[in-house]
């Protein structure tokens, strides 16, 4: 590669990392949204339906400040590297030296916890949804704590050959997500048949709505993780030179890395919203049951009605010997409705009923 290819490739690489910057700018402006308006929404919450949110709402803010915090280092950083650089060749040796700053260890530090509450976050409501099967979560336990540990290995030896570690880390965060999500998904499905079941009339639509919630989360970091890792392997070979290969790697890696705060910060955004459960709903405990509701009516209403069914069916009897139209003799609806709303109204005496007889 000759001078001028080589310049064009780095400069290609520089406009690259500014838009990957640009995007992590934005995803903390979505992870300031859910968080303040999803406090927002806490405060005015009656006290008794704010059982169960208040971790939430501090993991909403743990993982809001730890974004504001790693995006501010990086963007401030690369200010000061394009500031500071000369020519392509300069900002190379620059941002070679950021991977030997304190800044660099921080921001991946932060980082690393925020995928670590992630995480922790779907085990969580696996365990909550599964809790009858709690073994159930010792494998994406395993996962998650490989894919951490892979991704600190990553960030503190960057001067070794790591793609290998790097792509294994991002499969390992990538089969959480798919794991997590196949075992709530599928408790979901099976107390949603065990409902229908018990009560065809019930309306399952809840378990319903948090398959979607999870699905939705879930879909972009596996779809943007798995692009990310092929590519992270295809820097074992020489096509990392290409500028068109360093800029899809970089856009796939942002958006799987900016996914990895921004889906568990959707599901708290469900929760503190109300949206979402904090407590797996199951039919033993009455959740989507329905008090039972009774017509309420006096005795006056039901002795006219009585009367009003046996004459109108003395009346159709009639009509049908003599060969009439039924709907000749029938009285007016809204005249029937009108004698029932004056009777309810004033309640007929008992020295009126006397006289009448």
């Amino acid at each position: 590669m000759d001078d001028n290819s080589w310049n064009h490739f780095l400069t290609v690489c520089a406009r690259s990392y500014y838009a990957n910057y640009s995007m992590t700018m934005v995803e903390v402006g979505i992870h300031l949204f859910m968080a303040l308006y999803g406090l927002s929404v806490f405060l005015e919450t009656p006290q008794a339906q704010r059982k169960g949110r208040k971790r939430y709402i501090a993991a909403s803010l743990l993982i809001t400040a730890l974004s504001v915090f790693t995006a501010s280092l990086d963007m401030a950083n690369f200010f000061q590297t394009l500031f500071k650089s000369t020519s392509p060749e300069h900002w190379l040796t620059l941002m070679a030296g950021y991977a030997e700053d304190w800044k660099y260890f921080a921001s991946n530090t932060g980082f690393g916890l925020v995928i670590l509450i992630g995480d922790a976050l779907l085990v969580y409501r696996c365990y909550i949804v599964c809790v009858e099967y709690w073994w159930v979560t010792i494998l994406p336990i395993l996962t998650s704590l490989s894919a951490l540990v892979l991704f600190f290995i990553v960030t503190y030896r960057p001067e070794n050959d790591v793609n290998a570690q790097a792509a294994a880390h991002i499969y390992l965060t990538v089969s959480t997500n798919i794991i997590v999500t196949g075992f709530i998904t599928f408790r979901l499905c099976r107390a949603r048949w065990t409902l229908s079941k018990l009560l065809p009339t019930a309306d399952a639509q809840l378990y319903t709505g948090v398959i979607t919630i999870l699905i939705e989360s879930a879909a972009p970091l596996t779809v943007f993780g798995i692009i990310s890792a092929i590519l992270q392997q295809l820097k074992i070979s020489g096509i990392n030179q290409s500028p068109e290969y360093f800029v899809g790697a970089k856009l796939f890696e942002g958006l799987f890395y900016s996914f990895c705060g921004l889906s568990p910060h959707m599901i708290i955004f469900r929760v503190t919203t109300g949206r979402s459960f904090t407590k797996f709903p199951t039919p033993k405990e009455g959740v989507l049951s329905k008090p039972l509701q009774f017509a309420h009516r006096t005795a006056e209403s039901s002795f006219l009605q009585s009367s009003f069914n046996r004459e109108l069916a003395q009346s159709r009897d009639l009509d049908t010997e003599l060969g009439l139209n039924p709907s000749i003799s029938e009285p007016s609806t809204k005249s029937h409705a009108s004698i029932l709303h004056l009777t309810q109204e004033k309640p007929i005496e008992s020295g009126d009923v006397e006289k009448a007889v």
